[in-house]
């Protein structure tokens, strides 16, 4: 696999203000389990008030050197420790351990089965730790319930991720009340990403046959993903048949994993450079253009909230890391939007011209994070 797409260099700071704002979400969603394992809630409001999988990944990968080593590896634990027989990862576990698998409240699931994502995303969270602590060994311990996970993915014969229409749930925890179905896009990335992790941390401990394996079933997975791709726009499509419509986010995640070629990736900063109003407000970014809605939902979200029409800032980094290519410039202002952003109203889970809702969320800032580097050459850009 390529190396993802490399963080941007930003004053030393401006670095230091988002970390400062980091540290403090990260402060705020600690929560002690029944057990003492300590959970990192997505947000410090305690909304969300368990150990959500992919939210404590992008911790994890964004601001993981904030966290201590010993409890990040304890909070995957208790994750794994949730893991169904079939392989499943639990969608979060709960302070009192109970492990949740669907999406929503307990007694009222959202979709017919449990969301896609969960076993690409503790596969991350692992090698982030150790790309973190180069404690290889956790790996190794792990690897047996990190390969029942991955093989839990229900994906077609060109190992696309699929979600049968007939049987529409959830796929990206960040889209879960939304009807994606047939081969979708953003967690056939995270399968391929997953993949190629796998094969990287199994060659790196020496385990080659096995390292050999996943590779090859990440280039398997490589071969179709040009189908999401739509020439005419230059951007990829969020699913096959439901919602066969341009994914933002999903396009901009294509071109940091490097999933997207150079040219794709290129089309896509473009892209957003064209559409920039319709796309992004106060630095945050909206799952489709502005004036467009998904298609089909598995519960009701009005218009222009949520995850139909929100702005986010958990794409953000991406953002700043696929126009930084070929406009550092450009990323550097988008850099400063979202810092004046997060200092005058704080970090929240998404916003909108007329609201901002869920604050001290730490996904938010933990991807913006991750996706610069301090760089005392720099100075601040002037007005």
């Amino acid at each position: 696999m390529k190396p993802v797409l490399r963080p941007i260099n930003i004053p030393t700071a401006e670095y230091e203000a988002l970390q400062a704002l980091a540290r403090e979400c990260l402060d705020g969603c600690r929560l002690v389990a029944a057990d003492g394992t300590v959970l990192f809630r997505p947000d410090g409001s305690g909304h969300y008030n368990a150990l959500w999988t992919r939210d404590f990944c992008y911790m994890v990968e964004g601001a993981g050197h904030l966290m201590e080593p010993a409890e990040v590896l304890a909070a995957i634990d208790y994750l794994l420790a949730g893991q169904r027989e079939d392989g499943v990862i639990p969608d979060r576990r709960q302070a009192d351990g109970t492990s949740v698998y669907m999406v929503g409240g307990t007694a009222n699931p959202i979709g017919a089965d449990v969301p896609t994502d969960n076993a690409q995303f503790v596969i991350k969270a692992v090698a982030a730790y150790v790309g973190l602590t180069g404690d290889r060994q956790a790996f190794l311990d792990r690897r047996d319930a990190l390969y029942r996970a991955i093989d839990s993915v229900p994906v077609s014969e060109d190992l696309l991720v699929y979600v049968d229409p007939n049987r529409a749930h959830p796929s990206y925890g960040f889209t879960d009340c939304i009807a994606k179905t047939g081969n979708e896009l953003f967690t056939t990335l995270l399968y391929w990403e997953a993949l190629g992790t796998l094969a990287q941390l199994c060659a790196r401990a020496e385990y080659h046959d096995e390292a050999h394996e996943w590779y090859e079933r990440a280039e398997h997975a490589a071969r179709r993903m040009g189908d999401f791709w739509d020439e005419s726009e230059g951007m990829f499509y969020a699913a096959s048949q439901d919602c066969h419509q341009i994914d933002l986010w999903g396009s901009l995640y294509a071109a940091v994993i490097r999933a997207a070629s150079k040219t794709q990736t290129a089309r896509v900063a473009e892209y957003f450079r064209q559409w920039w109003d319709e796309c992004v407000y106060e630095g945050h970014v909206r799952h489709l253009r502005a004036g467009e809605y998904w298609q089909r939902l598995l519960i009701d979200v009005a218009p222009d909230t949520y995850q139909n029409g929100g702005y986010w800032a958990t794409p953000s980094g991406w953002l700043i890391q696929t126009i930084g290519l070929e406009d550092n410039l450009a990323a550097r202002r988008l850099v400063t939007t979202l810092l004046e952003e997060f200092t005058a109203y704080g970090v929240h889970e998404w916003i909108s011209p007329q609201e901002r809702r869920l604050p001290g969320y730490v996904a938010s800032i933990a991807k913006v994070l991750g996706a610069v580097q301090p760089s005392r050459k720099l100075e601040p850009l002037s007005d």
